[in-house]
């Protein structure tokens, strides 16, 4: 039962054995109990001013922690101080942060419709004229500076890759490809291929970006409804080459080029075993149109190149007649009788003076009052003709291809 306790004088509290027994202990509140002394009392308590707390999601805010020193022993990662001006924020009109990059002292922020960069360890100030002068500051992260430019990473942070001073990225929104150096942005899918990134980028579920330091290409592998794997060459500053492989991801390490597919790690460039990918054999093809004097109309006669034997043409049209065309084979030397290539009219590539030259023979019926003479004054008449070289599917020896050319006669009519 309840027992009642008496004591003489008041600002007392009773305090408990913590051993079950019926055990008090009687503490004075005040020290040394003397009159209007401090008060002891039982220490800061936790509380919550708002009831209705939630988690908040800041996709366009960054936090650091405290600071990693291994050879002083300082490991503060896991310090996240309120007291501390650890925090910062871009703006968030332009989208969530999707990608940080660390180079030197500056932190590049790329969200999904800006790229800014902002110093680490310093700070900007500015002058009368608005021009930023760095200057030292306890601000790990100093002033936001945007890149002009209304570009951003979209959301596909996969297709960021570097090389040097230069970063590549794809912008799926406004149907580009970026470079970020030390100019600036430029759109490099400007370089010959803007039509077609408009058109190919809004379909894609996946934009994975690598740079191939072997040939010095930045990379891109587009996945959607069908599937591109193309490279762009800082040498040439253009889009080279569409690639027959299509990689889930892939990196430079030691001068040496990785990719990624179906959980398995591939090296390139490692065997004499050309347009072989995955373990499956490609053939090359180059699609050409020769068009001297645009604006003129004339009969192309024939077609040679300059390069390795093996090469064969195909699909060879103009602008006036689709079905007035024939397939060229490859040149005997290349390959065997047996060879699966539809020669028209017994066509191939012959070979005189270190070039390769074929007729191109007019397929179609002879008109009235017509009278041709053999392949001399044979060809296909229009301004421009599209043809495809290319290789064979089980070709997997190193082929060249430096020029291409056609001999052609102006219409007289």
């Amino acid at each position: 039962m309840g027992v009642t306790k008496e004591i003489a004088y008041f600002n007392a509290f009773y305090i408990k054995s913590s051993n079950g027994s019926n055990d008090w202990h009687i503490e004075e509140s005040r020290i040394k109990g003397g009159f209007n002394n401090t008060f002891m009392d039982f220490g800061v308590r936790a509380f919550i001013v708002d009831d209705e707390f939630a988690r908040e999601r800041r996709k366009n805010a960054m936090i650091y922690s405290g600071i990693f020193n291994s050879k002083t022993g300082v490991n503060n990662l896991n310090q996240f101080s309120i007291g501390a001006s650890n925090t910062k924020a871009v703006d968030s009109a332009n989208g969530g942060i999707q990608k940080l990059y660390a180079e030197d002292t500056a932190l590049i922020i790329l969200q999904e419709d800006k790229v800014t960069q902002a110093p680490v360890d310093k700070d900007f100030i500015f002058t009368a004229e608005g021009q930023p002068l760095s200057t030292t500051s306890q601000v790990f992260i100093g002033s936001i500076i945007p890149y002009a430019g209304q570009y951003g990473i979209s959301t596909n942070p996969e297709s960021f890759a570097v090389k040097g001073t230069r970063k590549y990225f794809a912008d799926k929104k406004r149907g580009v490809i970026l470079r970020l150096s030390r100019d600036g942005l430029t759109e490099i899918s400007f370089y010959g291929m803007r039509d077609w990134f408009k058109d190919n980028l809004q379909g894609t579920n996946k934009i994975v970006g690598m740079y191939d330091n072997v040939k010095d290409q930045y990379i891109l592998t587009l996945s959607g409804t069908s599937n591109y794997t193309l490279g762009f060459d800082e040498s040439s500053n253009g889009w080279t080459s569409f690639y027959t492989y299509y990689p889930e991801d892939g990196f430079t390490l030691n001068n040496t080029f990785y990719t990624f597919k179906n959980t398995n790690i591939w090296k390139h460039y490692q065997t004499s075993n050309y347009n072989s990918f995955y373990g499956t054999q490609s053939e090359s093809n180059i699609d050409l149109i020769i068009n001297p004097e645009p604006s003129v109309i004339k009969t192309f006669h024939t077609l040679g190149y300059e390069g390795t034997t093996g090469w064969s043409a195909s699909n060879i049209k103009t602008d006036l007649d689709d079905s007035n065309y024939t397939d060229l084979g490859s040149d005997i030397a290349a390959y065997s009788n047996s060879h699966d290539y539809d020669l028209v009219g017994g066509n191939i590539f012959n070979k005189k003076e270190k070039k390769y030259k074929a007729f191109i023979e007019n397929n179609s019926a002879v008109g009235e009052d017509e009278i041709l003479f053999g392949k001399q004054v044979s060809g296909i008449k229009g301004a421009y003709t599209t043809l495809t070289l290319k290789t064979g599917s089980a070709e997997n020896t190193k082929k060249e291809l430096f020029v291409v050319s056609s001999e052609i006669v102006k219409s007289s009519n």
